[in-house]
């Protein structure tokens, strides 16, 4: 009877270092999961996902240059610039992938958020917008008047769709610039939207604002590229003001985010900038990629070693037992 009896003490001992070890706590990431749901439900709208996580000093951070937003905006959405308003269809896969956007083009659920990552490259109405400050400002308005937790989780969602191989997965993997890009400019949607709602504190307007008017300096509108993939060039000079100041701080945050393009362009664009504002200006201490997302928007640490050999041991145990 003793054999059988340590055998099971020996399963008891091995069912308890188990569920230990899948106790352990896991750590909440402060973006929601890119892959994890289809941004489709059956009635065409969009799935809710979970909202995201910031520290309270990056929300003060944020509040103290956000702008008080009143109303979206005095403009009806029907006379907001829309993203790809002169797209010229050229896929792989062309009715499946045009169908996709044809069909997220004209979701509300989706269009509403007004998302300027989506705009900065592929919509002509908003380029011929950017000629007016005013013009400009109200498109802001509307954007950041919407749930940038919502419409994160939406933008996330599109991206995994996007790739859905009854959408555009053919496109993506032959490189084709419309669906890789638009790709990247989903993901991007939340810095973007945090970096384009930041004001001035002089002015009281928006930075992206002061940026596009600041013809004196054209590498203050190109700072708002990075998100979506583009570094500034050598021998950048952007003004030295709070406005950068805040956003390369805001994009190194974002930059450590695994799937970010924030994680190619920042750090050399935060040295141009302080070759051009002092070593100190921008931070260049940051592990870009860092923040890797998994799962369902959490990653769960893998089990030690000490708790990987008690288990080797005890099934060492138990096939010499039996």
């Amino acid at each position: 009877m003793a054999r059988p009896l340590f055998a099971t003490l020996i399963l008891i001992i091995l069912c308890i270092s188990t569920f230990a070890t899948l106790a352990q706590p896991v750590e909440a990431s402060d973006q929601p999961d890119a892959v994890a749901r289809s941004a489709w439900e059956p009635s065409g709208e969009i799935a809710d996902q979970q909202r995201s996580f910031r520290s309270k000093e990056h929300l003060a951070h944020e509040k103290a240059l956000q702008r008080r937003i009143l109303t979206a905006s005095t403009s009806s959405s029907s006379e907001l610039p829309t993203p790809y308003d002169t797209l010229s269809y050229d896929f792989a896969n062309s009715t499946s992938c045009i169908n996709f956007y044809k069909k997220w083009r004209a979701n509300s659920t989706i269009t509403d958020c007004h998302a300027v990552s989506l705009l900065l490259t592929n919509s002509n109405s908003f380029f011929h917008t950017l000629t007016s400050a005013a013009a400009t400002s109200r498109v802001l308005d509307a954007s950041c008047s919407q749930d940038v937790s919502q419409c994160s989780a939406i933008m996330s969602s599109l991206a995994a769709d996007l790739l859905g191989s009854d959408n555009c997965a053919e496109d993506y993997g032959n490189g084709n610039s419309v669906v890789t890009g638009t790709y990247k400019d989903l993901v991007a949607y939340e810095p973007m939207y945090r970096a384009t709602c930041l004001t001035s504190p002089s002015t009281q307007d928006y930075c992206f604002v002061d940026a596009v008017s600041n013809s004196s300096a054209p590498d203050d509108y190109n700072v708002y590229f990075m998100p979506i993939g583009s570094a500034l060039s050598a021998g950048a000079e952007p003004t030295c003001s709070q406005c950068l100041q805040a956003t390369m701080a805001l994009f190194a945050r974002w930059a450590k985010k695994d799937g970010q393009s924030l994680d190619t362009t920042y750090l050399p664009s935060a040295r141009i900038i302080n070759s051009h504002c002092g070593s100190e200006f921008a931070s260049t201490n940051v592990t870009v990629g860092s923040n890797v997302i998994s799962g369902a928007g959490f990653t769960a640490s893998l089990p030690g070693l000490w708790s990987t050999a008690v288990v080797g041991l005890m099934l060492a145990i138990l096939t010499n037992l039996f």
